[in-house]
């Protein structure tokens, strides 16, 4: 019964949309800036087309610069130090995708078997349509 539910639902009635994304020739402080404004950990990194080139997560950005604590507990990044970084050299390039009509099934498998963070969901031309986010779906079947 579970299985039939993940096998019919098609994954475009979960994803996030619309996608906030970052250029690949953005500074990379914009990606901190985009965390931190939306409230979110994964960020499709795309061309000057729209096309899905990478994929940068939040764990990348404190693997690549780990930011200072101040005295008033907060913390905070050098916005020179990030830009440091070229976003092209340091974001995962090797991107699995999904389809809005993909199901909830295959995304499932796909977080189970190499624990991925979020799928971005991309068109037939690569372009960026929604993601999904391993969170996102424990939600929805919670409401189920």
């Amino acid at each position: 019964m579970v299985h039939e539910f993940l096998k019919k639902t098609p994954l475009k009635l979960l994803m996030n949309s619309p996608v906030i994304s970052v250029l690949e020739t953005d500074d990379f402080s914009v990606v901190k800036e985009k965390f931190d404004l939306h409230g979110i950990r994964h960020l499709p990194v795309v061309n000057e087309p729209g096309n899905l080139v990478g994929l940068i997560s939040q764990r990348d950005l404190f693997r690549i610069h780990s930011p200072r604590k101040l005295e008033d507990g907060s913390w905070y990044y050098d916005k020179q130090l990030l830009d440091g970084f070229i976003l092209k050299n340091v974001m995962l390039k090797e991107v699995f995708t999904l389809h809005p009509e993909s199901t909830l099934e295959e995304a499932v498998k796909a977080f189970v078997q190499f624990k991925y963070g979020c799928i971005p969901i991309i068109d037939r031309y690569d372009i960026p349509v929604g993601i999904v986010t391993n969170e996102d779906v424990l939600r929805y079947l919670l409401k189920k």
